[in-house]
């Protein structure tokens, strides 16, 4: 769905597959996360924009040490601009580059520990984008820090990292009262793909915030779990998307076929009356296309 949507963008629902384990999906399925509620992010990218505007921050040619350098002796301002550069640069392939990326990420964190908050939020992107499970404790260990945004950026980097350990601790956090927190663990949850979560995602997939039940549903799906089958009839009905606050049309659609997959394992025998009224006429071409195939099938 749209990591934040991922923040970071969301992969289409993969097949049943499965990893040494047994019963826990190999890769994840296509989970929302709407951009318009992990606030943090457009925040920042606005803040970060103007600054660029300005010339305040470094060019180009600035390579992923200069930025992690930033981040342990640059000015108040400098080092959560240089974690946030860090967080838009980095990702696993970049280790390989620099040996020692993981263990010097992990210093910055561990020093950040008084800091500008949001230097902490981005660096837990970076190791999230890192993928090195070693930093799995330190994510754990701010899911029970007071700041929201911190909670919510260490979520979803656990579910980039997927590891298992990450599971219980997310499980707690999507009882907060805070819906983004909640959103954010759920979507984590469901990027890990672990059975254990199953009776907390189907508690949360009748949660009053839309994309906190969509998210919870696709998870289930994945496993062939029946209990958000009634959120996924809501993804599919385009009146009751426009009826969620400030949902854009990009994401109604990417909702819409996120729904359509999920629908077809759990219950097919519910194609015919749900996605024949959206292969006719929904406005979107994909959405459309994507409902006619399905009933093909």
């Amino acid at each position: 769905m749209a990591e934040p949507t991922d923040p970071n963008s969301q992969s289409s629902t993969h097949n049943s597959q499965f990893d040494s384990r047994g019963d826990v999906p190999r890769e994840s399925s296509k989970t929302i996360l709407f951009q318009f509620v992990v606030f943090p992010l457009g925040i920042v990218a606005i803040a970060v924009g103007i600054f660029l505007l300005f010339g305040k921050l470094a060019s180009d040619e600035q390579t992923i040490p200069d930025y992690l350098n930033e981040v342990r002796a640059g000015g108040r301002r400098e080092r959560w601009q240089a974690a946030y550069q860090l967080s838009q640069l980095i990702n696993a392939g970049e280790a390989k580059k620099y040996p020692n990326l993981v263990d010097d990420v992990i210093k910055a964190y561990q020093d950040a520990k008084s800091d500008d908050p949001r230097i902490r939020q981005y660096l837990s992107m970076v190791l999230g984008n890192l993928g090195d499970r070693r930093a799995t404790p330190l994510l754990v260990g701010a899911l029970d820090e007071s700041q929201p945004e911190t909670r919510i950026y260490a979520a979803l980097a656990l579910g980039r990292l997927r590891d298992p350990a990450g599971v219980p601790p997310l499980m707690k956090i999507a009882a907060s009262d805070e819906r983004d927190v909640r959103k954010s663990a759920v979507y984590a949850l469901g990027e890990i793909g672990d059975p254990r979560a199953l009776d907390i995602l189907a508690q949360e997939a009748n949660d009053q915030t839309p994309d906190v039940r969509y998210n919870a549903a696709i998870a289930l799906a994945r496993f062939g779990d029946k209990r958000g089958i009634g959120a996924i009839r809501e993804m599919l009905d385009r009146t009751r998307l426009d009826r969620v606050p400030g949902m854009r049309p990009d994401q109604k659609e990417e909702t819409m076929l996120a729904a359509i997959p999920a629908l077809m394992k759990i219950a097919p025998e519910e194609a015919p009356k749900l996605l024949g009224p959206v292969a006719q006429g929904d406005e979107s071409l994909r959405v459309r296309a994507a409902a006619k195939e399905a009933l093909k099938k």
